[in-house]
């Protein structure tokens, strides 16, 4: 008996010491990250001049929009140096928000792209929360209603901040968020994973509370997912996207009122084009300059082949936005040529349709909420 008692007092003494080594790390890791974010955002107290000037059009495309544009769609680069060297690690690209990525910077890019509001999404993972919602207050204050904050769950889903997590920032930093998302359903961390799984379901129930977009990018496997989660939170807004294959997607628009399509990285082909060709996620700048400069009219005409009759036919539930994400995307050159391309598209739908794709959607759905 004594043996018995003996081994049990180990295993709990295992078990406790254990629990407080990983509490201590949680909190030594958390520190580290909030002292580097502290760093990174000290110096986004006040706006500052923007020095990039507008790009002279390349291309002479007519005819040419030339109205204000909402971003709908931008992996905003994150403020935690840690965050970004584990996504590293697994695979992802994930720029650091500093040096010519700085928050002033971005700012500066899209004004000269004149771009009037980005949909930013923040990556949010577990043991580093705290880093997106300092980035987000401190852009905010300094760059007021320039940026609609998302909180986005990292590509790797075993480091998602839970429900409970997720409520607990938006409860702290009320109306600093206005969506959540993009749940990136496509990606090999997501394996499994469908739009209407208890945890996710959890999140709509905050965005209704909260009126949050949800953001998502589903599989084409998930069809009755979606249908699922439209009938069952009609009052939240969905936003999607997912390239040039989901007619199904779009299929559902005259049945649910209740979701938005993004048209982004595929209409300027940023991360790749035909049969699979990808631009490399550190070197690709050059490639696409060369292949957007060579196709332009071609890739252009194609655009408007896959996109145009689709908008036109419901002009009121589709965006337009980029895709950025990788750290060539928020080149100045590469910015100047995603506007002119996006320009010229916009510039040959029908003109009493432009505005609502150029922005005016996207203001609906921020009105929504």
């Amino acid at each position: 008996m004594a043996q018995i008692v003996k081994i049990v007092a180990i295993l709990i003494f295992i078990v406790v010491f254990i629990a407080a080594a990983y509490f201590i790390t949680v909190r030594i890791f958390k520190g580290i990250v909030g002292g580097i974010t502290e760093q990174q955002t000290e110096n986004v107290t006040e706006k500052k001049p923007c020095n990039i000037s507008k790009r002279e059009r390349e291309f002479k495309s007519e005819p040419y929009y030339s109205g204000p544009l909402i971003d709908s769609h931008v992996h905003f680069p994150t403020s935690s140096k840690i965050v970004s060297s584990i996504a590293k690690q697994n695979g992802l690209e994930m720029p650091v928000l500093e040096g010519n990525l700085s928050a002033d910077n971005l700012i500066c890019l899209f004004e000269s792209e004149r771009i009037t509001k980005t949909f930013a999404f923040h990556i949010t993972s577990k043991f580093a929360e705290n880093a997106s919602v300092s980035t987000a207050k401190a852009i905010e204050e300094a760059y007021p209603e320039k940026l609609v904050h998302f909180i986005m769950p990292p590509p790797i889903k075993s480091l998602n901040v839970d429900p409970s997590g997720i409520g607990n920032i938006l409860n702290s930093n009320k109306g600093l968020f206005k969506g959540f998302g993009e749940v990136a359903l496509y990606m090999d961390g997501y394996e499994g994973t469908k739009p209407d799984d208890p945890d996710l379901k959890e999140i709509y129930k905050l965005a209704d509370e909260h009126n949050l977009i949800v953001m998502i990018h589903p599989e084409d496997n998930l069809k009755d997912g979606v249908e699922e989660i439209l009938q069952e939170f009609p009052n939240v807004t969905f936003f999607f996207h997912g390239g040039r294959d989901q007619e199904w997607l779009i299929d559902l628009m005259p049945k649910y009122k209740n979701f938005y399509y993004s048209v982004d990285g595929d209409l300027v082909s940023l991360y790749g084009y035909g049969g699979g060709r990808q631009f490399h996620k550190a070197t690709g700048k050059g490639e696409y300059l060369s292949y957007i400069r060579e196709n332009f009219d071609t890739n252009l005409n194609e655009a408007l082949r896959r996109w145009k009759g689709r908008i036109e036919k419901y002009p009121d539930r589709f965006t337009w936005g980029t895709d950025r994400w990788y750290e060539w995307h928020f080149d100045p050159e590469v910015g100047g040529l995603i506007e002119e391309f996006s320009r010229s598209f916009i510039g040959s739908l029908e003109p009493a349709i432009q505005e609502n794709f150029a922005y005016k959607n996207a203001e609906r759905m921020l009105r929504e909420k």
